[in-house]
């Protein structure tokens, strides 16, 4: 038995109608979960595994994106329960009080994070064109480097054959 069961077993209320202590892993005080892993991590994990499905934008699927694709995970998850969480209080009757300006606050530096993050994955369509723009310029490019070889190599052949 657990020293958390032996003080559960334990507790006596103090006066009629007083609750037990709040049990290990309560979400009673919780408001959205934006900044709770247990409610972030799931969400970011099935949008990791949603990119990484995504043959358009296989190279995520190398080692050195992985920090900067979970980071992007998290914080579209964030802006998930921040946007629902926001859209639940609002549909309860609240427009304009405290709390909702401040997760209002929340939401759009959020937001601005995940696009931020977003494009620099390549995972909105304007840097997905940029980045395929530029990969297409680095192959080309290397193309080119290679056929340079190859003309200087064949020059140097028909140097070394005439002399």
């Amino acid at each position: 038995m657990t020293a958390t069961d032996k003080q559960r077993q334990a507790w006596v209320p103090a006066f009629p109608g007083q609750r037990p202590p709040f049990q290990p892993g309560h979400e009673l005080s919780m408001r959205h979960g934006a900044y709770s892993p247990r409610h972030v991590d799931p969400l970011a994990v099935e949008l990791v595994e949603g990119a990484l499905a995504d043959d358009a934008v296989s190279f995520l699927r190398q080692p050195a994106y992985r920090s900067a694709l979970w980071a992007w995970g998290r914080a579209e998850a964030r802006v998930q329960l921040l946007a629902e969480h926001l859209a639940d209080h609002e549909a309860d009757g609240c427009r304009s009080c405290p709390d909702c300006a401040r997760w209002d606050e929340q939401l759009r530096k959020w937001e601005s994070a995940a696009a931020t993050q977003r494009a620099r994955l390549g995972l909105d369509p304007l840097s997905r064109a940029r980045l395929g723009r530029d990969v297409a310029a680095t192959s080309v490019d290397v193309a080119r480097l290679m056929a340079g070889l190859d003309d200087d190599q064949a020059d140097e052949e028909v140097r070394h054959d005439a002399g």
